[in-house]
């Protein structure tokens, strides 16, 4: 008997081990779903500091220019999380966003976001080969200042998308080996927004591709490199197609996290947006992010 009950504390001892490892392709990869709970985690915290620069607009047709572009932009990132199960856990994240351009700044809050994730397949210790997938699914607001009705006119008041929308997505994870890859699919879809002075703005779908590779050191930390791919189809605005408002972009990111004590963890993230292959009405930047992480 006693045992039985020994073998069965080293089995449990053992598969929280393995779960250390659990993580997922999509966070800390440069988008704007940066936390994920383990099952033993009741509540989470993320704070993350993020500044980018060195801004270069991409137009509709490919090329390059500096007009209406911040110096600089500072984003500073919180995220709160609460486990239902061992399976399910919701977060929420707000950026609040300053935009410099020379002596001259404005700040204001991005768009909150609400998401939740749904745990289909776990990594088991005795299927070392089996990955986890996780369900997506998140609402974000659109109510930040966006290109729809920004007042200043360097538009450095532009915090949001100002369409409101939800996303649905896929994310595959496999970190039972040292070398560990994942890959994530995410669609957001938008919802109407009407605007007094242009008629009902509905953005384009989007399409998020996202690919990681690293490597781990137990449960201390680890190192992943990944290309992120972002395809949005054209706007409408009172059911007619802006033609050439689709957005194209290719960027690339390494992510390190470490665990400085059992309930904390660091992350440093650096990241250039459309860093490589046809872009499309997007900006090009380099971005530096440093976050803490904390469950209780």
């Amino acid at each position: 008997m006693f045992a039985r009950f020994w073998l069965l504390l080293l089995v449990i001892h053992l598969t929280i081990l393995c779960e250390q490892a659990f993580a997922c392709a999509s966070c800390g990869s440069g988008g704007d779903d940066p936390l994920i709970l383990y099952p033993w985690e009741n509540w989470k915290v993320y704070a993350g500091f993020a500044r980018s620069e060195g801004f270069i607009l991409v137009d509709a047709s490919g090329r390059e220019g500096l007009q209406l572009a911040p110096d600089t932009r500072n984003t500073t990132t919180m995220s709160v999380g609460h486990t239902f199960s061992n399976r399910l856990f919701s977060t929420v994240t707000a950026p609040y966003i300053v935009n410099k351009r020379r002596s001259y700044e404005r700040s204001g809050w991005g768009d909150p976001m609400l998401t939740t994730r749904y745990t289909l397949l776990s990594q088991d210790i005795s299927i070392d080969w089996q990955p986890q997938v996780q369900l997506i699914a998140a609402l974000r607001a659109g109510k930040a200042t966006s290109i729809y009705d920004y007042k200043d006119p360097a538009m450095l008041d532009v915090f949001g998308s100002g369409v409101p929308e939800w996303r649905m997505g896929l994310d595959v994870w496999h970190g039972m080996f040292d070398w560990k890859a994942g890959f994530a699919q995410a669609f957001t879809a938008p919802l109407a927004s009407r605007r007094s002075q242009i008629g009902d703005v509905r953005n384009g779908w989007t399409m998020r591709s996202t690919v990681t590779m690293g490597y781990g050191w137990s449960d201390q930390g680890k190192v992943l490199i990944g290309v992120n791919r972002e395809q949005t189809t054209n706007k409408t605005i009172d059911g007619e197609t802006w033609s050439g408002s689709d957005v194209l972009s290719n960027s690339v990111f390494m992510s390190a996290d470490a665990k400085v004590q059992h309930d904390n963890t660091v992350r440093l993230t650096v990241s250039r947006a459309a860093a490589f292959g046809a872009a499309r009405n997007t900006s090009r930047s380099d971005s530096v992010t440093m976050a803490l992480m904390r469950a209780f």
